[in-house]
């Protein structure tokens, strides 16, 4: 009896004890949560897009059985999960449609695609449902047909997902052209403190494109973005050298000194490289054996210059590479960031620079600071941090991974410079007094973050939000930034429909007591823009008059060239802490660049860099190095280049530039340019329209052609006279003054070029050749055709054009000496 009752126990009763196992595993019930869509790409980049695709993930804390489960769209096909497929606690996995597809978009294998395009991934069954772009549903069953959840998008109506969906559907977040729908992934919002997805509401409020909140949601993902594994900031407390180096001041001495020590290997990510003298570097490096890699923006505002050209052909020349991000929608490529806009440097996998600066020679300069120079303000860090070193390289690594990644290409792609180009070495200057002669390093033991973009920069309890969220009563939030805007969003939202969470959490640390102050860029800036710096300061101060909060915003332009710095310093509960990098107080900067950025908790480094803020804050620009035969900056705006003799027969590249170099804007309404001494003269005057605006330190360009001038210079001039391009706006014919039968046309002889105000008083005048102006001193003819009378330095005005201009043969419309 025995013997039977045990065979029994073998035949019958351990198989179902096996059954009972396999049964343990749970299946998700019907509307269970256990199990979510997670993400999807439905506008993909691919032909007939392709590389569609689905991520399901298992959000419970249990096994979960997903055999024989269906994803379709309720109205056309539905692909059917392989039998035996488990999903463990928190694991995530993607459904492609096409995995050679996926994989091209995505730098990696799906673990599931319908198209059997990839060995070794598995194949689903069915046929994969076709996920409409303008809108749709992904619904997940599990094998008994139970819905298990369900995703509304763009126009769907959501007649299908029923309980499994509330409210209105998910839309791409494409507040602006900044940000595209096409390629866009929708996916779940996460928790900052876990990772996971938050608690499913089964509606839009679940995911990160939907969710109103500034932190947690208004946000996009794009194929090839590592957002798992740079979810959180990295945050290491290590024994360590940290460098502080400040630009325009001592920058640049601090980064070739980093190269000239290099060994072995030099990997720079910048958005552009322009400055020849770190070239000049690099090539004695690869001179030494090391190997030098530098990933570079193949689409920088205002296009590729043919000096960075210049210097990756010299580079290639040695076996150093340029290689670029680049986008060639022909080809289905697209590169992973809006812009490539970090700015770092691995030296020998041992030391780190981290910069607000590309490699440029207006930030950079390599002058004899003896006598001043002039640049762009910005902030240097260096260290040798192990933890932060290792980080950062690998950012690198994954964003220079052409083996993964189709928009990663090399120099061919942005060609050689023109044969007859000759790359402006010349830099620096003498009108800025250097306040910081060397770079300071500092020893110690630091508590290091690093924040960077699309990732992790908008964390509100760590990162740059977090630092800030630290300050109170009695301490300190100093912010120095290129860019800070007033709000998000479209231009023509507002901050309270859509924040600028940077720019709320100072005024948060205000409204906690905190002395908050702003000091934003005047050089760069667009006064009439309603996102421009000016308007963040009109709405900062109002802010801070209306509740008297001890904040101010104020406009600056402390070393010549502009404030580039991105540099936000706090001083909490007694210690300080600094954030330097390249992230700026654009939407784009937080949300679809790569940006790269430094935080330390040092009192030594906030007090050197508070020490430069300061100094900015009530620096004056233009103070004399010499007081002997100084001249006070001009109050007036100027005319600042002149090319009245271009190449070519018709001249019709001819231009005038003007300058503002005042501290404030001056409204160019009905002022009036032109070469007619008197009315009568056989000449002409043309006047601005209503409107026009010339910011502190801006210029404005006035071309004989549009046409021309864009065929000579890349770029459209900001008014033209004749009217050949419909984009430009034409300065207006004033048919009081000279021949209503000519046009502004300088001659090649001789003549003069007069700036009158609105009254028809001479603002300023300049003459040249046989031109002649009362109480002008001419200019004398220039040596060849296609060079300029450029003013130098550009804010000094002696009505002394042998003095107050130099030929320059290096014409440069829109950029100051």
């Amino acid at each position: 009896m025995f013997r039977r009752l045990l065979g029994l126990t073998t035949a019958v009763i351990l198989p179902l004890l096996l059954l009972a196992a396999l049964l343990a595993v749970p299946r998700a019930a019907a509307g269970s949560s256990t199990v979510l869509v997670d993400a999807v790409l439905y506008d993909g980049y691919e032909l007939s897009d392709t590389d569609e695709a689905v991520r399901i993930r298992n959000v419970s804390q249990q096994v979960v059985d997903i055999s024989g489960w269906q994803l379709n769209d309720g109205e056309s096909s539905t692909i059917v999960i392989p039998f035996t497929i488990t999903l463990a606690p928190g694991q995530a996995i993607w459904l492609a449609k096409d995995g050679a597809a996926f994989q091209r978009q995505f730098g990696f294998p799906p673990d599931f695609e319908r198209n059997d395009t990839l060995p070794g991934v598995s194949n689903l069954a069915g046929s994969w449902p076709s996920l409409a772009n303008t809108g749709d549903q992904v619904m997940l069953r599990d094998a008994a047909n139970a819905l298990i959840d369900c995703l509304a998008y763009e126009s769907n109506p959501n007649e299908q997902c029923g309980a499994a969906w509330v409210g209105p559907a998910v839309q791409p977040y494409a507040p602006n052209t900044s940000f595209s729908s096409n390629g866009q992934i929708l996916y779940r919002a996460r928790d900052q403190q876990t990772g996971l997805p938050l608690p499913d509401t089964n509606s839009a409020a679940d995911w990160a494109q939907g969710n109103t909140d500034v932190s947690d949601g208004r946000k996009v993902l794009f194929p090839g973005w590592d957002l798992d594994e740079f979810f959180w900031t990295a945050q290491m407390t290590e024994t360590a050298v940290l460098t502080i180096a400040i630009a325009p001041d001592n920058a640049y001495h601090a980064i070739v000194d980093q190269i000239a020590a290099a060994q072995t290997s030099i990997q720079i990510e910048t958005q552009t490289f322009e400055n020849v003298a770190i070239a000049e570097a690099l090539l004695a490096a690869r001179q030494r054996g090391v190997a030098v890699t530098i990933l570079m923006e193949a689409e920088p505002a205002g296009g590729v210059t043919d000096q960075e050209r210049y210097i990756c052909q010299r580079l290639a020349n040695v076996g150093a590479h340029c290689w670029f991000m680049f986008n060639e929608s022909s080809q289905q490529i697209y590169d992973r960031y809006t812009y490539l806009h970090a700015k770092f440097i691995l030296i020998d996998g041992e030391r780190v620079v981290i910069s607000s600066e590309n490699l440029s020679p207006r930030s950079l300069p390599d002058d004899d600071k003896s006598d001043g120079t002039w640049g762009r303000r910005g902030v240097v860090l260096i260290t040798n941090a192990p933890g932060v070193v290792s980080h950062v390289q690998t950012i690198f690594n994954r964003d220079f991974d052409p083996t993964a990644h189709a928009d990663i290409t090399g120099t061919h792609l942005i060609g050689a410079p023109p044969p007859d180009f000759v790359p402006v070495t010349v830099t620096g200057g003498i009108s800025y007094p250097v306040r910081f002669t060397a770079p300071t390093a500092v020893h110690g033991t630091f508590a290091f973050e690093l924040v960077q973009s699309p990732e992790n920069s908008l964390r509100r309890n760590d990162a740059l939000l977090g630092l800030v969220n630290r300050a109170g009563a009695g301490d300190v939030v100093l912010v120095q930034q290129l860019e800070e805007r007033p709000y998000w969003g479209s231009s023509l939202s507002n901050p309270v429909d859509n924040p600028n969470p940077r720019l709320e959490a100072y005024i948060a640390a205000a409204r906690r007591g905190a002395v908050v102050r702003l000091l934003l860029d005047s050089f760069f800036d667009s006064p009439t823009s309603p996102i421009s710096n000016s308007a963040t300061c009109v709405y900062v101060n109002n802010l801070a008059l209306t509740e008297s909060l001890d904040m101010v915003c104020k406009m600056g332009n402390p070393a010549g060239l502009g404030i580039h710095n991105k540099m936000v310093l706090v001083w909490a509960n007694g210690r300080g802490a600094i954030h330097v990098g390249s992230l700026n107080g654009s939407e784009l900067s937080s949300k679809g660049n790569r940006e790269l950025a430094l935080q330390v908790q040092s009192d030594a480094a906030y007090a050197l860099l508070a020490e430069m803020f300061w100094g900015d804050w009530g620096y004056r620009l233009h103070m004399p190095l010499v007081m002997r035969d100084y001249f006070p900056p001009a109050r007036h705006v100027l005319i600042s280049e002149v090319l009245y003799d271009p190449r070519g027969a018709q001249d019709d590249a001819e231009f005038i530039e003007l300058v503002n170099p005042t501290g404030h804007p001056v409204d160019l309404s009905n002022f009036s340019l032109g070469d007619a001494v008197h009315p009568t003269d056989f000449e002409d005057v043309r006047r601005f329209p209503a409107g026009v605006i010339l910011a502190p330190g801006h210029t404005l360009v006035i071309a004989t052609a549009a046409t021309a001038f864009f065929a000579e210079y890349g770029f459209n001039p900001d008014f033209e006279i004749l009217d050949t391009d419909p984009l430009v706006p034409d300065m207006i014919d004033d048919l009081a003054w000279g021949d209503p039968n000519t046009f502004l046309r300088l001659g090649n002889s001789g003549d003069e070029v007069i700036l009158r105000d609105s009254h028809d008083q001479v603002v300023d005048a300049i003459a040249y050749g046989t031109g002649v102006f009362p109480g002008v001193v001419s200019c004398n003819l220039v040596s060849t055709s296609n060079v300029s009378l450029e003013r130098y330095p550009y804010w000094i005005d002696r009505d002394n054009c042998l003095i107050d201009f130099r030929e320059w043969p290096f014409p440069n419309p829109g950029v100051l000496p």
